[in-house]
């Protein structure tokens, strides 16, 4: 009797498709995991002015944009949990009402302390949108064209990352707190998840939907050891992605730039490398190399930009290395996702989602306490960029070894 009650997913025989319409609201859904950094990072330099009283300000700062992501990283793998249970669809609606409200809050707070506890509040709700969302791209699609949709998931939120870095800039000009109304914006998405998005999970309880899911036919096993390996990864992607978000203003100005116009247009650019390798892994690696290969490339893509960023004397070099760079996050972190999704089984897809997910932005958290230590041993963020990159290019080379070892013991056996 369970089986009548379980609202079947995508990959199934079913009476409703997903198409690119559904897939669509999904995947703006993703924008709430791209304001935080993005809207918000040109005008880090003057929140620190206006708070400059504040001990400790100069670490404060950078935890605005980080602490959504600390709470995300505590709380996305039971969230997961939770949506496997009970169903995503009233999980993502919540989420959506939750990150607006708590998002606009800087509007009007006047103390660091309290903006950080709404940032809290913003990591709840992201934690909730960012997990269900793609768990619901799992659900509802299988194979290539899941892998694709993985793909275009980090490309929408690349170019909202875009847009949303040229609005910071621009906001930016009427003072630190404007770029927060942008914040706003997930509100609309509220309503077209609740009407036209079904859920994947059984209306009629918890117990029916976990013990009795309906598979796809090339659903896998759930393999705990694999996603801890998962998550292993996903907390070094976060370490490496957050490091242009958080310090790439600073570095600027560093170079004597202070328009937060020109700022705005450097995470732009950052942005559009990262749109330019998701696009390369969704139409090209993602089908021509196995998941070692497409992380050894975007690894080595990232050195890369971090080495140019590192050595920069100017900020045209400096904006070089940053689209370098984001060229090679757009390719690891689809890589990372799809990877995620090909190994859940659909009635674990929801905790193991939220379990890498977590450890990638507890990662992003992670980032600026362990790179503002570097900075003070080496005395300057130029000198921690560059060692990073050079660090990465190591690891990629290794990888690259690895990768090829394998491959010519397999062809000699």
């Amino acid at each position: 009797m369970m089986h009548a009650h379980i609202e079947r997913t995508a990959a199934a025989p079913v009476s409703r498709q997903a198409n690119f319409f559904h897939a669509l609201i999904l995947l703006s859904t993703v924008i709430c995991g791209t304001l935080a950094p993005t809207v918000i990072g040109p005008v880090l330099p003057a929140m620190q002015r206006y708070f400059a009283n504040v001990p400790g300000i100069e670490t404060l700062v950078p935890v605005v944009v980080t602490m959504p992501m600390l709470v995300l990283g505590v709380l996305a793998m039971a969230i997961g949990a939770v949506s496997d249970r009970i169903g995503r669809k009233r999980v993502l609606v919540a989420a959506l009402v939750l990150y607006s409200v708590a998002g606009t809050a800087p509007l009007y707070l006047d103390s660091i302390h309290a903006i950080l506890a709404s940032r809290a509040l913003v990591g709840l709700a992201e934690a909730a949108a960012m997990t269900v969302s793609t768990s619901f791209i799992g659900d509802y699609f299988s194979g290539a064209q899941r892998d694709r949709y993985a793909s275009l998931q980090v490309t929408v939120a690349s170019t909202s990352a875009f847009v949303f870095n040229l609005m910071g800039g621009v906001l930016g000009a009427y003072g630190w707190r404007a770029p927060f109304a942008a914040y706003a914006l997930p509100l609309l998405l509220a309503p077209l998840v609740q009407f036209f998005i079904w859920d994947t999970r059984s209306s009629g309880g918890a117990s029916a939907s976990i013990d009795a899911p309906v598979r796809s036919a090339d659903e896998p096993a759930f393999n705990p050891w694999l996603l801890a390996v998962i998550c292993a990864v996903a907390f070094g992607v976060g370490l490496v992605f957050m490091v242009v978000p958080v310090h790439l203003s600073f570095m600027v100005v560093a170079l004597g730039t202070h328009s937060t116009g020109e700022i705005g247009l450097a995470y732009a650019l950052n942005s559009v490398g990262i749109i330019a390798g998701t696009v390369v892994f969704g139409w090209i690696l993602s089908t021509r190399f196995a998941v070692s290969k497409q992380f050894a490339i975007g690894t080595l893509i990232c050195g890369l930009g971090f080495v140019t960023m590192g050595v920069a004397q100017d900020v045209t070099m400096l904006t070089l290395g940053g689209a370098i760079n984001g060229f090679g996050c757009g390719i690891v972190l689809p890589a990372l996702v799809s990877w995620g999704l090909r190994s859940l089984p659909f009635a674990r897809r929801g905790m193991g989602t939220g379990a890498f997910t977590a450890t990638q932005f507890i990662g992003y958290f992670c980032s600026p306490l362990i790179v503002m230590p570097m900075v003070g041993m080496w005395g300057s963020r130029f000198a921690v960029v560059e060692g990073w990159g050079v660090a990465l290019l190591v690891l990629a080379v290794v990888a690259f070894a690895a990768s090829f070892s394998a491959g010519r013991r397999v062809k000699l056996s």
